[in-house]
């Protein structure tokens, strides 16, 4: 059993991590978008604005065809998902709120909106990898 000093410790190693992934994940979707895909699981699935998209590459195929972006993360949150995965300590969902731009930046002739936005996402740890990534996620603009 771990002492509330361990279990301190691990929720500020976790904090660090979702932060550190979700600071990463919309840094690449915003620059390197031709790397998205190494954020997602092989079996992924996306629920974008209602339009479902299943595994990495039909998801990445989506991604990359939208136009440039530039986010803003307004608040991160998750919650450990111990009850509904036991065997999988490194498993949250993500709640992330924020605005997106889209437009190349160095285009003025075309007016941007930033559109306000909800993005939620299963992390885990890939079993074969043991790096973080994206089981299955939904994002939807606020209208």
């Amino acid at each position: 059993m771990l002492t509330t000093t361990d279990q301190q410790k691990k929720c500020r190693e976790d904090v660090e991590a979702v932060e550190n992934f979700s600071k990463r994940y919309y840094d690449i979707f915003d620059t390197r978008r031709h790397d998205i895909d190494k954020f997602y699981q092989a079996q992924a699935k996306l629920v974008w604005n209602g339009m479902e998209f299943n595994g990495q590459s039909a998801i990445a195929k989506h991604l990359v065809s939208l136009p440039a972006t530039r986010h803003y993360i307004y608040a991160l949150d998750f919650f450990p998902m111990n009850d509904l995965f036991p065997n999988e300590a490194k498993t949250y969902q993500v709640f992330v709120s924020g605005g997106v731009i889209y437009g190349p930046p160095e285009s003025t002739s075309v007016p941007k909106e930033k559109r306000l936005f909800s993005h939620i996402f299963v992390l885990t740890v890939d079993v074969n990898s043991s790096i973080w990534v994206i089981a299955n996620e939904c994002f939807r603009f606020h209208e």
